[in-house]
């Protein structure tokens, strides 16, 4: 018995972490976009639930990253002010196999760098990471 719900619990760990992937380059944009929109009507949650299906990481360590990101959000928007739209920055190659696209998260005081990077192993795409922060100083190439 005990053999029993220790298959029956591997089966649905891994079944759980089954990854989706995307088709195109567009697909992906698309999907940056997406979540961009959610996140800039302080839909943060919903927005980077969007992600889950299509990344590498476990289901149960996204869902982490997601509940912490979500208990910085009110330090942010009282440093910074709530959000008040995106903008698209740039999207940038690294052979046939990595691709990143960049945005901006306008906020009333300040700006948040989103960064979405998609990996494409065969002939599609995953989400290999994502991540933001306020660094803009690096933005600028002199």
């Amino acid at each position: 018995m005990q053999y029993l719900i220790l298959m029956l619990i591997l089966t649905l760990s891994f079944s759980a972490q089954a990854i989706e992937y995307l088709t195109s380059k567009e697909d992906a944009q698309s999907l940056a976009k997406d979540v961009m929109d959610s996140v800039s009507k302080d839909n943060f949650k919903e927005g980077l639930s969007k992600l889950r299906p299509y990344s590498v990481i476990p289901v149960a360590e996204f869902d982490v990253q997601i509940n912490q990101m979500d208990m910085k959000l009110p330090a942010i928007s009282q440093r910074f002010g709530r959000s008040i739209g995106y903008e698209f920055i740039e999207e940038d190659h690294l052979g046939d196999s990595l691709i990143q696209y960049m945005y901006l998260q306008k906020l009333e005081k300040h700006v948040m760098v989103w960064h979405f990077i998609f990996y494409k192993p065969k002939d599609k795409w995953l989400l290999n990471s994502w991540y933001f922060n306020d660094q803009v100083k690096p933005l600028f190439k002199y």
